[in-house]
Order: structure tokens, then sequence, then C-alpha cells
């Protein structure tokens, strides 16, 4: 499921397709985005759980939700978006905004007007293939793709449940080689770098987290919108302090600095494919 909804039982209701549900309240979860989710009152809620301050929620606390339409019946079809990321979501459950979160393993991201729920691991802690699909896609540059680094997935993963699963912003991601760009081999170029942001986030915390990771670049942009992360076989970090269409200016000489987007052509412009690539980091 791609919500962080538990529902612990259904109470007793007449025949039709409404019911009472449980939900458990999890980190950061607010009256109003329950409210939201479920397409309830505030005050339905407050007076099913005869609740009178609803500002302090604890983790675990069960929650009636009354009036509920009931879920749909093994067969019916996921929604497309839930589709494209590998798994269903239940019809009762509204779109999901910046103000809700998701459960652990789940990346909910935007790009170009388009969202993605994506479970970044299964039970067995692995990433499903239906992820990397939709990573792939979230990744792209106007009409070309690169299937995703697996680990990349999983870094973004575990960035997302560090900030509650808010929204993530992807500025650019699968980038094909051009003869104009400034790291000859960037792993932008490989689908095993992100740049992005997070809704709500400061690029600062942001930053400071993707520099504990293991295995991974992370670039800084102070005079940008936006933080670098890449997969590698090392730990890199860089400031780079040029502005957009600027060429880099980093703080120091750096060997592991991958660059930005500053040479980004428009996700409307033809992209040259695969085949223009080099053959791999040097």
């Amino acid at each position: 499921m791609a919500l962080a909804i538990a529902f612990a039982g259904m109470v007793a209701a007449a025949p039709a397709a409404r019911a009472d549900v449980t939900h458990v309240v999890q980190r950061g979860h607010t009256i109003e985005a329950i409210a939201h989710r479920y397409r309830v009152t505030v005050k339905a809620i407050l007076d099913a759980n005869h609740l009178k301050d609803a500002k302090h929620l604890k983790p675990g606390q069960t929650l009636v939700i009354p009036g509920v339409d009931s879920p749909k019946k093994k067969g019916d079809r996921p929604d497309r978006g839930a589709r494209e990321a590998g798994h269903a979501m239940p019809a009762t459950i509204a779109p999901v905004k910046e103000h809700d979160r998701l459960e652990t393993g789940t990346i909910h991201a935007v790009r170009l007007g388009e969202e993605f729920q994506i479970r970044a691991r299964d039970g067995r802690g692995h990433v499903p293939p239906g992820a990397l699909k939709a990573f792939e896609r979230l990744m792209r540059q106007g009409s070309a793709m690169h299937a995703p680094d697996p680990r990349l997935v999983a870094l973004v993963g575990i960035v997302s449940d560090h900030f509650g699963s808010k929204v993530i912003e992807v500025v650019s991601g699968y980038r094909a080689y051009t003869p104009t760009q400034y790291s000859p081999h960037s792993n932008h170029n490989y689908g095993r770098a992100l740049d992005f942001r997070i809704r709500g986030v400061k690029n600062e915390p942001l930053r400071d987290f993707c520099r504990t990771l293991r295995s991974a670049g992370c670039g800084y942009y102070p005079n940008s919108t936006f933080v670098h992360l890449d997969v590698r076989d090392t730990k890199a970090y860089w400031v780079d302090r040029s502005r957009p269409g600027e060429p880099p200016n980093y703080d120091k000489p750096s060997a592991g600095a991958d660059e930005g987007t500053s040479d980004v052509p428009s996700e409307t412009d033809d992209t040259p494919g695969e085949a223009d690539r080099p053959d791999g980091p040097g």
C-alpha cells in the first residue's frame, strides 16, 4: 500500500458501501491530513473519537474514521499512477498532497507536472522491478530514458524516509552525453545521479544528510535550487557556487565532482539517445 495507513479492522455497518474504518496515526500525521485522506470532515473524526484537542495526536494512536467508502473489490483496476509504480492504491484514499505522509519505503515525487508514488523496497529489502520502471520515467530527459541504477533508487528511498516522505521535486535525472558537458563522464549519463529538492526542507539539511550516505556523491549548489546525489564506489562531496548557465565554480578542486544542471537542454529539445553516450566512466 502506497500510503501509511493501517486498516486494523472494520466496524459493523449497514449493507451500503460505507463503513467505519480505523486509522493508526503515524509520525507527522495531522487531523487535517487524515480527514483529507479519507474525505471526511475534521469534526466527524473528533466526534467519533471524543477528542477535544486534535493538535496532539500520538504515533500508534488508533482513530475511528466514520462513514468511509468501502474498498474496491479484488480485481478492480488501480489508478494509472499506482499501476506505473507497480502497486495498487485503495480507491478510498484521496491523492496525496504536500502535507500528507506516506509509509516508510515509499517515494513521493513530482516531475514535469506528473506525480509518482514509488515503493523503493519490497518485503525483502530489494528494489522491485516496478519501482525501477517508474524511476526510469521519473528521471527521463524529454523522450530519452535510461535504466536507473537500483542503488540510486535505494538511496533516494532512504532520503525520503528520513524527511518523512515529503514530496521530492526532481530537477534533473538522466542526461544524455553532450560534448559541451563539463564532466566528461557524468553519473547523470548512466542513470546514477539525481538533482532534486524536497518541499518544506531547506537544501542545507538535505545536503547534510546526503553527505552521511555511503558510496555516494553529494554536490551542494548554494546559488541554485537543488542538491545533487549520485551512487559511486567511494564517498565524495563538493560545493559548486556557479549560477545557472555558468561553468562550475568549485570551492576547491575536486576530482570526484559531478556537474549540476547548468548545461541541461530544455525538456522539449530533441535529446540524443544512448548511442551518443561515451562508453563509460573513466
